[in-house]
């Protein structure tokens, strides 16, 4: 019993810790549903909505203030009424049954008990950290600048964007660990051993194993809980290792994931590179169904994903069908776990061949000309490299590639992304490579420097590197990585040199 409720508190709570979602009358109106991106729609999207009628309109009820909600300023919200009606406004009266919001002077009263969805709109001073969750089920992590009534305005890299309301499900801000670990904390009540020892788990899996331990020794010496022990257990055995790989080699950050599996190097630059599972992790997220590669899933994990799951509608019910799924077509494992969103199973998905966007990196792009035009040692492959690095030893390592292809993903110059899927042609990646007459934001003047494609030179290298940025999976992913690219860049004056720890 003590498991199930622990499970269930992990899966439907520490889920949603990733991003900062403001307080929601939906809480009163329904179970909040933590978006998360996933590589599919989710079954529960809402459709798409209509423009905002003249129905249901009521006079506003007089403001009892015994019993309503007092807001100031008012908060906005977005209110999903039924399938086809849909509509924003500000909460100017709300009790336990009912909410009364205006827009521009009209006043529309709802009964909780008849509205399915109330997503609280977010407001913001300046542009901030954010994930925009789509209504097909993918997600887009932006600056974002304004979440209005009837759009979601934002910035990739400095060119402002827009998102239609009715494509929107909700926006969350990003937060960092530290404000992960407070709110959660704050949370969790001092006799509440479950969520306790899931707020231990999840220190765990964050590689968080000195604060794990603290917090374990008190719920052990409160509770006695077994499965605490146990954790505890394993965390005292990996501080142990820590602790003697430290003996033997120069200090790392407990949370670098790859000190084992780094490149190496003897002239001072970044060594941190991906581990097998990390990259592993990206081929998940970049499957395409269509054409997939191959996939193995060990059965004795699909049996323990369709068992976590088997309260769902969409796992069979009986056991033969069940040995179907595992015994039949991984892929339709793979379909199910992006449906349920269940993040977990992720990585046990082995993708032993290489999806078709990441091979076509892989030709066209980091071993097509990247590496020879970009990752020397005077340029972008060495000390000089500035905000943005290219691993060059080992370069036909698959870690190695597809570390140098999160520097890309994740990378920008002059606030633009290196790699804009809303417009490929403009990727800094793409303006940088071509003639100075030919573009628009030309690369800056350095000795050495040459073009590597343009009108007369190249074109089936430049037609292959816009292939290859279109057939990403859209809308982008957020892959559940700790990696932060490194960064050349001399200290500012009088400031401190950054500690190159990993963070989020």
């Amino acid at each position: 019993m003590k498991e199930t409720i622990f499970a269930n508190f992990c899966s439907m709570f520490l889920g949603s810790l990733l991003f900062i979602n403001p307080t929601s009358i939906a809480d009163e109106i329904q179970a909040a549903k933590p978006a998360d991106p996933a590589v599919v729609a989710p079954q529960a999207a809402p459709s798409a909505p209509t423009p905002a009628t003249d129905e249901p309109a009521k006079p506003a009820p007089p403001t009892d203030p015994a019993t309503a909600t007092k807001l100031s300023p008012p908060h906005r919200v977005h209110l999903i009424v039924d399938r086809k009606t849909e509509v924003g406004g500000n909460i100017v009266y709300e009790d336990e049954n009912r909410i009364v919001i205006d827009r521009d002077g009209k006043r529309m009263e709802y009964s909780k008990d008849d509205i399915v969805d109330a997503i609280p709109l977010l407001d913001v001073k300046e542009p901030t950290a954010a994930v925009i969750y789509r209504r097909d089920g993918g997600s887009l992590q932006v600056q974002l600048v304004s979440d209005d009534f009837d759009a979601v305005r934002y910035l990739i890299g400095t060119a402002p964007r827009s998102m239609p309301r009715s494509e929107v499900y909700r926006v969350g801000l990003v937060r960092t660990f530290d404000e992960r670990y407070a709110a959660l904390k704050k949370s969790i009540a001092p006799d509440d051993a479950v969520r306790r020892l899931a707020f231990c788990d999840w220190l765990v899996s964050e590689k968080k194993y000195a604060l794990a331990r603290t917090e374990l020794v008190a719920l052990v010496a409160d509770t006695k809980l077994p499965e605490a022990v146990t954790l505890l257990d394993r965390v005292e055995a990996q501080l142990t290792l820590i602790n003697a790989k430290s003996k033997k080699k120069p200090a790392k950050s407990e949370t670098d994931p790859a000190p084992a599996e780094a490149a190496t190097n003897t002239r001072g630059l970044p060594t941190r590179i991906l581990t097998a599972d990390e990259m592993n992790l990206i081929r998940v997220y970049e499957l395409d169904f269509n054409n997939p590669p191959r996939i193995v899933i060990e059965p004795a994990d699909a049996k323990a994903f369709l068992e976590e799951f088997s309260s769902s509608p969409r796992i069979p019910p009986d056991a033969p069908s069940r040995n179907a799924l595992i015994e039949g077509d991984p892929m339709k494992l793979v379909r199910l776990a992006f449906e349920l969103k269940a993040r977990d199973f992720y990585p046990k998905i082995r993708v032993v061949g290489e999806p078709a966007t990441l091979n076509l990196f892989r030709r066209n792009v980091h071993d097509g000309w990247l590496i020879a035009n970009c990752a020397t040692s005077h340029c972008h492959g060495g000390a000089d490299a500035g905000k943005f690095f290219l691993f060059n030893e080992n370069h036909a390592d698959a870690r190695v590639r597809y570390t140098n292809l999160l520097n890309l993903l994740m990378g920008s110059s002059k606030e633009l992304p290196l790699i804009d899927f809303a417009d490929p042609t403009r990727s800094i990646l793409i303006q940088y490579a071509l003639p100075v007459d030919e573009a628009a934001t030309p690369h800056p003047t350095v000795n050495g420097w040459r073009p590597v494609f343009g009108r007369k030179l190249n074109q089936e290298k430049l037609a292959n590197t816009l292939s290859w940025i279109r057939s990403m999976y859209q809308p982008r992913p957020v892959y559940p990585i700790e990696y932060q690219p490194p960064d050349l860049r001399p200290p500012a004056p009088a400031t401190p040199a950054d500690s190159h720890g990993p963070t989020r």
